[in-house]
């Protein structure tokens, strides 16, 4: 391949890439509005510089425009700059920025834009102009992760009869990156999925952000290099070295060089090697080596001090043609993903190369001049491309038409598949609001269950052919409801970091594995196949559409955001749904931030969730409080509620209709609810009555005028039901709720009790027995903290809670005028306190928050709740305290001095305090 390339272009592109990033950073560090107090700008012209020829042979050469680029951060301004000479820095329609937009980009790293123009952030972003299939780059040991399940995530579409273009992957990291955690846990997933359409590649350059890397030749038997090689050939990957340049390998052919190689491949210690490439000239690095390896002396003496310095900083990461060769290399290989080391030097072609303390080095003015002269910039202009007549400027036009004309292929790609689904979508009919699960003739059914009875739901629906003929036997045909769904159901595809089947997805997983490679089932062959359990042999049937893993939540993270991805880049709506203990949501909180932050559209199931959890004890018990912009976080009580989330959910992500809402959480958990009272409590509500000007009074209770709501007839199920749906889908409802009710006296003997998930158990056991002490206690079940509470909710004026729920800060005064107090809250939870604590701060009254404060113990949930204090017996005690509290709230006239608080105990108010 290389041998139809003009290498000298090649090189001459490369130095004009070189100068251009070097004067971005030098440029974001020189701005004249700089205020007092602002943060250091930095820069990484170190190691841009590293990956400067390794950018340049991916983009102008090997790959495509549907191939997909996941960059080392700090080398993102090279990276830029070749987008800025291929003049593919492009607007959201695809149109290219016109020269002068493009210099204002290019002038402006780090800056924060002053109207509509496109700058470039710190490092690759979702706001840059040339982010077309890029992976954000802020989190290291993170993107490269996801550029593996991207490759899956075509493969798998493209197994499942889904039209998706030829595509690689392409991954290039920092040696010291390379030792992050996550980049470990996927390297042998990768393997065992043959992913031969990706291609990491290593910035082997030996230093980090704190200098040399700390590496140990003796104990792991050689240089780095080889360790990693030996690692990845282990795991199952094809390794290949871009080790030397042409000129270097031209002089092993000399008498003694093949030992001058030898130095180069493990005998020479990295520290060496850093030093040999600090000096100053030919005849410094002769001595050196002469006096550490007498054996060079034959060879050294075959060459003048020019070749040797050109050959020690001659690395194949600054080769064109032996990086060119390596990437072909691993085009090839089909099977097995790619490793391509590529060995550098950091800082490369500028005063700071090798120098430990190189990495936030900025070159001064005098650098800049000399880069510039390199790079044949015309005088006085900051940022030029090359001139069309010229050789490179020919090249870069028709290799930046090339690449231009993949992008918008793509883009047509994908608009033709959403229409392809849409039409789908159309002819199935519009999808109803619930799955139709019937849970009546269930003891005590959980969310968890109820989570497995969903997926199975959708599982066969998507299995059921719609043509009557090739139906199986004693498969039944679709109805109009369930077609609705079909899609749905076809485009989910489950997975789990091992806990599939304890989290209820077994029908999801029973012989429906999704592999890279079949496997014979011999387990039927010989007679040894256990019918009740799921069916776990991997297979590549069209209906596989579940992702097994081992104990790596992490990988299925990144695994889950990268499917959902699959929607926007080329209009295949998959459905990714993960599932994982809650409590380990927190192992793959960075990858978690990574895909809301790129905007995949997912669903997660933390299930179970919290101390409810309770045999497990305090390992497992600790539910935080997730807030990150893209999300909903969804917390079902009924089983019902769960039904109508996952609905929406699945339509939304269909429909393209989840902006700002595109990753979905939701927790479940195992403990059973008796389901009829989710209608048996709705239909005592006055709003839900035929009549509703009559004044109601609780079932075998009286009040002066008013009538037993067990006696006035409740309004339809369905039509209770369609408005509870909208309340739940809203983020909270009214489960209990006393207004219209006789005695009734906001200000002296009502509180509302907000309960999120399981504790609503005891949220409803608090209300009845404080209904026997004349307090009417309202019990508003929370279904989503995002929507009622958080950063959804900040963007309506909390719409829901304030206005539909009609939770104000009002003042009831006595007749007389003399005292006034406000409906104090009080919450409940399985979490920690964060998950609802700002409630009465957004409402304006007094709230008590009950949470999980502390680790917890094994037992049943009435004993871990008490422990907790988040039991019935603690919702009342803090009934009484935000109650008697407000009743101790001062009231003072304008310019009045303040008084002594008064001293009483709230207790001495709360007649029943301790009962």
């Amino acid at each position: 391949m290389a041998k139809n390339l003009d290498i000298d272009v090649l090189n001459a592109v490369a130095r004009r890439t070189h100068y251009l990033a070097n004067k971005m950073i030098v440029m974001a560090n020189s701005r004249d509005n700089v205020e007092k107090g602002d943060p250091k700008v930095g820069g990484h012209s170190s190691a841009s510089s590293s990956a400067l020829h390794v950018l340049g042979a991916l983009h102008l050469v090997m790959k495509t425009g549907y191939d997909w680029i996941a960059n080392k951060p700090h080398a993102s301004p090279a990276d830029h700059s070749y987008n800025y000479l291929l003049d593919n820095l492009l607007n959201e329609d695809l149109s290219r920025l016109s020269l002068d937009e493009a210099n204002v980009a290019m002038s402006s790293l780090r800056a924060f834009p002053k109207g509509d123009e496109w700058v470039f952030q710190s490092y690759h972003s979702a706001y840059d102009p040339d982010h077309h299939n890029f992976f954000p780059s802020g989190t290291v040991g993170i993107p490269p992760v996801n550029a593996g399940y991207l490759a899956l995530a075509y493969k798998y579409a493209a197994r499942h009869g889904y039209e998706v273009p030829e595509a690689h992957f392409w991954a290039l990291m920092g040696d010291s990156e390379f030792r992050e955690g996550s980049l470990s846990e996927a390297i042998p997933d990768f393997a065992e999925r043959q992913l031969g359409n990706l291609t990491w590649i290593l910035d082997f350059n030996r230093q980090s952000l704190d200098g040399h890397r700390i590496t140990n030749q003796e104990i792991m038997g050689g240089t780095d290099d080889l360790r990693i090689q030996r690692m990845m050939e282990a795991n199952g990957w094809h390794v290949v070295h871009a080790r030397h340049g042409k000129k270097r390998e031209k002089l092993f052919k000399k008498d003694g060089g093949l030992f001058f190689k030898e130095l180069f491949e493990g005998l020479m210690p990295d520290y060496e090697l850093q030093v040999l490439l600090m000096l100053p000239d030919g005849k410094a690095l002769r001595e050196m080596l002469l006096e550490k390896h007498s054996k060079l002396e034959k060879f050294l003496k075959g060459i003048s001090d020019d070749e040797l310095k050109t050959a020690v900083h001659d690395f194949g990461g600054h080769d064109f043609e032996t990086l060119i060769e390596a990437f072909a290399e691993t085009k090839k290989e089909t099977t097995r993903p790619s490793m391509v080391i590529a060995h550098t030097i950091k800082g490369w072609g500028l005063k700071m190369a090798a120098n430990p303390g190189n990495h936030s080095a900025i070159p001064d003015d005098a650098e800049m001049e000399i880069l510039a002269e390199r790079a044949k910039m015309p005088k006085g202009e900051d940022f030029a491309r090359f001139a069309d007549n010229s050789p490179e400027g020919q090249f870069l036009k028709e290799r930046g038409q090339q690449l231009w004309k993949d992008i918008k292929d793509e883009r047509d790609l994908k608009e033709k598949n959403l229409a392809h689904f849409a039409k789908i979508a159309s002819e199935n009919g519009e999808m109803g609001p619930s799955l139709e699960i019937n849970f009546k003739m269930a003891n005590y059914p959980h969310t968890q269950w109820m989570l497995g009875q969903l997926t199975s739901k959708l599982t066969r629906l998507a299995n059921t052919p719609l043509d009557p003929k090739k139906l199986m036997e004693k498969q039944k045909p679709l109805n109009e409801a369930e077609r609705s769904f079909k899609l749905a159901g076809e485009m989910m595809v489950s997975m789990a970091p091992d806990v599939g089947t304890s989290t209820n997805l077994n029908p999801s997983m029973d012989g429906k594995v999704y592999s890279a490679n079949g496997v014979e089932d011999m387990e039927t062959e010989m007679g040894v196949k256990d019918r009740t359990v799921p069916d776990l042999v991997p297979g590549q049937e069209v209906n596989d559409r579940f992702l097994r893993f081992d104990i790596t939540e992490a990988n299925v993270m990144s695994c889950v955001g990268s499917f959902g991805k699959i929607r926007e880049t080329l209009g295949i709506p998959l459905i990714p749904l993960m599932t994982v203990y809650d409590f380990f949501i927190k192992r793959a909180l960075d990858q978690l931030f990574y895909n809301l932050y790129w905007k995949s559209s997912f669903i997660l199931v933390g299930t179970p969730s919290g101390v409810t959890l309770s045999p497990e004890g305090a390992q497992h018990g600790w539910k935080s409080d997730i807030q990150i912009p893209n999300q909903v976080t969804w917390e079902p009580f009924f089983v019902q509620e769960l039904d109508w989330i996952m609905v929406d959910a699945t339509r939304r992500i269909l429909q393209r209709d989840d902006a700002g809402r595109n990753g979905v959480i939701i927790r479940g958990v195992t403990r059973g609810v008796d389901q009829k009272m989710f209608l048996n409590l709705a239909k005592s509500q006055r709003r839900f009555k035929a009549d509703q000007a009559q004044l109601l009074c609780p079932a075998g209770m009286s009040y002066e005028g008013a009538v037993d709501e067990s006696q006035v007839e409740a309004l339809s199920e369905s039509a209770i039901m369609d408005q509870l749906r909208e309340d739940v889908l809203n983020g909270a409802y009214y489960l209990i709720d006393y207004r219209g009710y006789g005695g009734f006296d906001p200000g002296d003997n009502v509180v509302n009790i907000f309960s999120l998930g399981s504790p609503t158990t005891e949220a409803i056991k608090a209300s009845q027995e404080l209904l026997q002490q004349g307090i009417y206690a309202n019990v508003i079940v929370v279904t989503n903290t995002d929507l009622l509470l958080g950063d959804l909710a900040h963007a309506n004026g909390y719409n829901h809670l304030r206005n539909t729920l009609a939770m104000t800060s009002d003042l009831y005064m006595k007749a007389d005028g003399s005292e006034g107090r406000r409906v104090p809250i009080v919450s409940v939870h399985d979490g920690e306190p964060g998950l609802l604590d700002n409630l009465g701060s957004v409402v304006g009254v007094r709230q008590e928050c009950l949470a999980v404060r502390k680790h917890s113990r094994c037992g049943r949930p009435s004993d871990v709740y008490r422990y907790h204090h988040i039991d019935s017996a603690s919702v009342i005690e803090a009934c009484g305290k935000a109650l008697a509290e407000s009743a101790m709230e001062n009231t003072l006239q304008s310019h009045e001095e303040p008084h002594a608080a008064d001293p009483e105990d709230w207790r001495q108010l709360w007649p029943y305090a301790g009962k």
